[in-house]
């Protein structure tokens, strides 16, 4: 599936998107740039706003969450009146058990994956689209590492994936338009792997036991 979004301009194609990602990915756009200290309730707006519900801001978000991982998974069930759920995900982060779960997940209608993250595990997110074709047909992560590490936990959205010969891409995107292509950037699924925390699993209500299959499945738990 091509992404109709970086695929021009990148010189990179192919990325398959997680069910609704290029929806989700456009409404983040438009809410860019997060307001500072608040990664966690930027990424929960916008898999609201992506699921339909009418949400005012980043602000009224983190009245409701602060900026904990479980604070935004409780405002997401309240914004939504309980018709989205944010199912955890945590464990050993290896490549396979994401790439696992990415895979997993493509079963579902919707998703929206809010990831807590250490940027200092990321590749440098202008890194030149050649080395990242290289990286899809070797397997070997590009040298340049993110020169933008924000003090504590930060969180981004896991939309897709591109998947090369021996390597694969995550697509991120983030709440800056200054990281990537406003916000939008592909890192070797090795380094989202290590910079991992933990994630949730945003999905309809009614969908929130296969979103627990799939992260059991890829070896997590819940």
């Amino acid at each position: 599936m091509s992404s109709g979004i970086d695929g021009d301009r990148t010189g990179l194609s192919g990325r398959r998107w997680l069910p609704g990602g290029e929806h989700l990915v456009a409404v983040a756009r438009a809410e860019l740039p997060q307001r500072d200290g608040l990664a966690g309730p930027f990424t929960a707006l916008a898999a609201l706003r992506a699921a339909g519900f009418d949400v005012a801001g980043q602000d009224e978000v983190a009245a409701l969450s602060g900026t904990t991982h479980e604070g935004l998974a409780r405002a997401i069930g309240t914004l939504s009146g309980g018709r989205l759920v944010a199912v955890p995900a945590t464990g050993n982060w290896a490549p396979h058990s994401l790439f696992m779960l990415l895979a997993a997940l493509w079963r579902l209608p919707r998703v929206a994956l809010i990831a807590e993250v250490d940027t200092a595990e990321f590749g440098a997110h202008d890194t030149p689209a050649r080395a990242l074709l290289d990286y899809l047909d070797t397997g070997i992560p590009p040298l340049w590492s993110s020169r933008w590490r924000p003090p504590g936990g930060h969180h981004v959205l896991a939309a897709g994936m591109r998947i090369g010969a021996e390597g694969t891409l995550v697509s991120i995107m983030d709440g800056y338009p200054s990281l990537g292509d406003n916000g939008l950037h592909d890192q070797p699924v090795e380094w989202v792997a290590a910079a991992l925390k933990r994630m949730l699993v945003v999905v309809d209500d009614g969908d929130a036991e296969a979103a627990v299959d799939a992260i059991t499945t890829a070896g997590l738990w819940s």
